[in-house]
């Protein structure tokens, strides 16, 4: 869906230059640099924008064929931002509603909502500290709240909170440094038999910026990651398992031309539960992502990642992803297409699942996009999209398929 998070591209944009497949356009500029845009109001800038949209889709929770359910879905939403520059810094506040009515599915909630509130700060050193804590209401749909697409789920309700202190220095002809910490509360409101587990942590990194010639870098990187999982079904605080992993990687980042960055990293990593008698992963990890125009209008997002994932089947599974996104722009419209290959493959065999031999699954997933600018706050979009799931259990494969279109106006 264009507008809601079960949509392919949605999924990816939030993702793919700044977070889950890599951090190519994000390490290597600096958004706050520019005033945000919105109408002036006093010292205050204000961003609204309204989406509507409308979606077909022949497997709305990504099920095998024989209990596929189809669905329709209007969406409506809105958002406002407020910021506030200062001295080169900037406060910013933000909500976001979205209503969702589906024609044949029933749920506890469809209305989800995001506040947040980001402070960034810039100091006569060069260094940057931003200050960020974002809530968000929501149910989970498709393979919205499990980054490697293990699971599916029906509409459970849930909160996400999530709390960041960023503090770099990033300028490509210096050293420079970056240090993240962020906390993750991931919460299902009520009980409820899932099937997935619920966690509270912390996932931190380091990293350390080393300038070569012609703007290029090396990154020396330090990741961590502590969880405790909890099960939805208990009404005890008590976490079942713990998951601990950390990793160091050696890359290098930069640009091969104007607006062209890239970075790439490999190293190793490490994941365990603790106290678990399981398998524990040492092993290569590695992100890769290059934007290149090809012309002066059409550009292609090259990104790849390989990473393990905490699993809710007792084991955990090395998540390898590649993605590829061609888009053409004109004066008036953007035409691109988007095509997404994953693999996870589980380190132990699974006894309550009917698989052979242990888990594989491998997932693709392809989407056609066309956006027409109406006016320069104004725009008409329209997409289909299509993936498939193939595994070594046959319970865990399924088709799915949908067009949909929507109209958004404002400051998106």
């Amino acid at each position: 869906m264009l507008y809601s998070t079960s949509s392919i591209r949605r999924r990816l944009s939030a993702n793919a230059l700044c977070g889950t497949l890599g951090l190519l356009t994000c390490s290597l500029a600096s958004a706050w640099e520019q005033l945000p845009e919105g109408l002036e109001v006093g010292k205050w800038i204000l961003a609204p924008s309204f989406t509507a949209s409308y979606e077909a889709e022949d497997n709305v929770f990504l099920k095998t064929d024989d209990t596929a359910t189809s669905d329709r879905v209007a969406t409506l939403g809105g958002e406002l931002k407020a910021s506030l520059p200062f001295r080169n810094s900037n406060l910013e506040l933000g909500y976001a509603a979205t209503k969702e009515d589906y024609a044949k599915n029933d749920f506890q909630r469809d209305l989800t909502q995001l506040a947040s509130v980001e402070l960034q700060l810039e100091f006569r050193t060069g260094d940057r500290l931003t200050l960020r804590d974002r809530y968000r209401r929501d149910f989970a749909r498709a393979e919205e709240t499990d980054p490697g697409g293990e699971t599916t789920f029906q509409g459970e309700p849930y909160n996400f909170n999530t709390w960041q202190v960023d503090l770099t220095r990033d300028d490509p002809r210096r050293r420079g440094y970056r240090l993240h910490v962020e906390r993750q509360d991931f919460i299902y409101e009520g009980k409820t038999d899932i099937g997935f587990f619920e966690y509270r942590g912390f996932a931190n990194y380091f990293e350390y910026y080393q300038p070569l010639p012609d703007d290029r870098s090396w990154v020396v990187h330090y990741g961590t990651r502590r969880f405790d999982h909890y099960d939805p079904e208990s009404a005890v605080g008590v976490p079942f398992r713990t998951e601990k992993s950390d990793n160091v990687s050696l890359g290098m980042r930069g640009l091969l031309g104007k607006d062209q960055p890239y970075r790439i990293g490999l190293g190793y990593g490490r994941f365990r539960y603790e106290g678990d008698d399981g398998s524990e992963f040492h092993g290569l990890v590695g992100t890769a992502a290059w934007r290149l125009w090809l012309g002066g209008r059409t550009k292609l997002d090259l990104e790849a990642i390989r990473r393990p994932l905490p699993s809710n089947l007792s084991t955990y599974y090395i998540n390898s992803a590649a993605v590829a996104t061609l888009e053409r722009e004109w004066q008036r419209f953007d035409l691109g297409t988007e095509f997404e290959y994953t693999k996870n493959a589980y380190a132990d065999e699974i006894p309550d699942l009917e698989c052979d031999g242990r888990r594989k699954d491998s997932t693709y997933a392809v989407e056609a996009f066309w956006k027409l600018k109406i006016h320069e706050r104004i725009s008409y979009d329209l997409s289909s999209f299509y993936s498939r799931r193939s595994s070594t259990c046959d319970t865990s494969e399924y088709d799915a398929a949908g067009i949909e279109t929507g109209l958004r106006i404002g400051w998106f």
